[in-house]
C-alpha cells in the first residue's frame, strides 16, 4: 500500500487559506508548522504622521496584503479621508483587495507577467510608463524587497516608506520539525527559505516549494534549490505545484 507523501505548510498563519484543506482532500498528510508570524511596528508614530499627511503623495504602491490590510485599518481609525486624484497601486488581487475600501480603482499590473519577474519590478515598471506623480507613499513589512522604491527612485520620484508591520521569524528548532518526516516543504519567505537551509543536510531535505522567485532566489542562494516554484502566490497554483511533486513521488 502506498503511503500518502507528507507536506509541511511553513506559511504564516491566515496565508493561502484552504490550501492545508485542498491539499487533505486529496489524500496528502499536511503538517501546518508556520516558521514566519507578524506583529505591529515597535512605534506608530511614523505610519500615523504620513497618513495624516496623506493629500501630500500624489500616489500609494503596496506589494503585499498584509501592508494594504494595515494601512487601510490605520487610515480609517485615524480618520482621514483620501484625496481626490491620488492613485493607488497593487502587485495583485490580493493585495488590492483591502486597498478597494479606501480606492474604487486600484491599478494592478498585467497578469502576464512570467515567473521568474519580480512583483515589485512589474508594479514599478507598470507605475513609470504610467506616468505616476510624486511623491509617492510606500506602506510595507520590515523585511520587505526594495525593487519597487528603488526602480521609482531611480526614475526621479520621492518615495517615503512606512512600516505597517513587522516580521517574527521561529528558532531554529521549530525549523527542525517542519523538515523532519516531511516529503514537501512549502516556502513562502525568503527569510523562512535561509533559516530551512541552515538547520537541514542537503541529503535529508524533502522538496521544497518556493511560492514565488523572490523565496525560490533566496532558496538557491543559501544553498536549497527549490524542486518547484509557483506561477502565481494564490492556492489554485500552489496546490498545483505540490500535487505535480506529489504524484512524481
Amino acid at each position: 500500500m502506498r503511503v500518502a507523501p507528507t507536506v509541511t505548510l511553513t506559511t504564516a498563519p491566515g496565508s493561502l487559506a484552504g490550501l492545508a484543506d485542498a491539499l487533505r482532500a486529496e489524500g496528502l498528510s499536511v503538517r501546518e508548522i508556520p516558521l514566519l508570524s507578524f506583529g505591529p511596528p515597535a512605534d506608530w508614530t511614523a505610519v500615523d504622521a504620513a497618513i495624516l499627511r496623506l493629500a501630500a503623495f500624489a500616489a500609494v504602491a503596496v506589494t503585499s496584503p498584509r501592508a494594504a490590510d494595515t494601512f487601510v485599518e490605520r487610515v480609517n481609525a485615524l480618520r482621514v479621508s483620501t484625496p481626490v486624484g491620488q492613485t493607488a497601486w497593487a502587485t495583485g488581487a490580493a493585495t488590492a483587495r483591502p486597498l478597494r475600501r479606501l480606492y474604487g480603482d486600484v491599478r494592478v499590473p498585467s497578469s502576464l507577467a512570467t515567473v521568474d519577474a519580480s512583483a515589485g519590478s512589474l508594479l514599478g515598471g507598470a507605475m513609470l510608463a504610467a506616468q505616476v506623480g510624486s511623491p509617492v507613499l510606500f506602506p510595507c513589512g520590515d523585511a520587505r524587497r526594495d525593487e519597487l522604491p528603488a526602480m521609482l527612485r531611480a526614475a526621479g520620484l520621492a518615495v517615503e516608506e512606512i512600516v505597517c508591520y513587522r516580521s517574527l521569524l521561529a528558532g531554529e528548532d521549530r525549523a527542525l520539525e517542519a523538515v523532519n518526516g516531511a516529503d514537501i516543504v512549502l516556502v513562502g519567505s525568503p527569510r523562512v527559505a535561509s533559516l530551512l537551509a541552515g538547520v537541514s543536510r542537503p541529503g535529508d531535505r524533502p522538496a521544497l516549494v518556493a511560492i514565488g522567485p523572490t523565496t525560490a532566489a533566496a532558496a538557491r542562494a543559501a544553498g536549497w534549490a527549490p524542486a518547484a516554484v509557483a506561477k502565481h502566490p494564490a492556492v489554485p497554483a500552489v496546490a498545483e505545484r505540490i500535487r505535480a511533486l506529489a504524484r512524481a513521488r
